[in-house]
């Protein structure tokens, strides 16, 4: 939001929001951007969020093998864009989880929370069962 002295002589402002271009700015009266405030906070969360989620959902990969984990996360050639958000089973200990991020720079990112991550199945790492899935990502 800017508001400079003529702005304020005018009774106006500038703003431009976080989910469109900075140069993509719009010119209400401060009485408007007042009144409409939350509204526009409330779209531009739910613009972002949406974002965020189509980004997730299309670099997130089900893996339920040990094989398919190194092929996801090792590079192919130097430049190889490679990885991204594996969705697997787990029941692997503290030291496993140190292992995995020593051998392929990987680390669990999360245990995400809603019933679409709760299922029976296998461990990819150590064949455990596993009552859910959590997520593995690298750092960049």
């Amino acid at each position: 939001i800017e508001i400079g002295p003529r702005d304020l002589e005018k009774g106006g402002l500038a703003f431009a929001r976080r989910d469109r271009g900075a140069k993509a700015k719009e010119f209400p009266t401060i009485t408007d951007f007042v009144a409409g405030a939350a509204d526009l906070l409330e779209s531009i969360q739910q613009g972002l969020l949406a974002r965020a989620t189509a980004f997730r959902d299309q670099h997130m990969v089900r893996i339920d093998s040990k094989e398919a984990f190194e092929a996801f996360f090792t590079p192919k050639g130097e430049r190889d864009i490679h990885g991204g958000f594996a969705l697997c089973h787990w029941a692997g200990s503290a030291g496993d989880e140190e292992r995995i991020q020593k051998q392929y720079g990987v680390t669990m990112r999360c245990i995400p929370w809603g019933d679409q991550y709760v299922e029976a199945g296998t461990c990819f790492l150590t064949g455990k069962p596993s009552a859910r899935r959590v997520i593995f990502a690298k750092a960049y």
